[in-house]
């Protein structure tokens, strides 16, 4: 089973170290505490719609292109579990 949150959350950090920003930076930003950040880029959080687009707002990306990188990060999950299976 895919870890959603998880997948979101390496591509938060990803985009977010791109970026050059710090966690505390981004939590200003976003008005959450640094430890939201921390726990979303683990994986630990189960986002609401409104902190996805406070943090693409924080981020300065559009929530669509967040998303969709994390949909292309699900579909690599995906093919590498399928991949995985298909091996003897």
């Amino acid at each position: 089973m895919t870890d959603y949150a998880a997948l979101f959350g390496k591509k938060l950090a990803e985009i977010r170290a791109e970026k050059g920003i710090s966690q505390d930076k981004l939590a200003l930003k976003c008005s959450v505490a640094r430890s939201f950040i921390g726990d979303t880029e683990r994986g630990k959080r189960n986002l609401t719609l409104k902190n996805i687009i406070k943090l693409s707002v924080g981020l300065e990306v559009l929530t669509s292109d967040l998303l969709a990188l994390v949909d292309e990060e699900v579909c690599k999950a995906k093919s590498e579990t399928s991949t995985k299976s298909d091996q003897p």
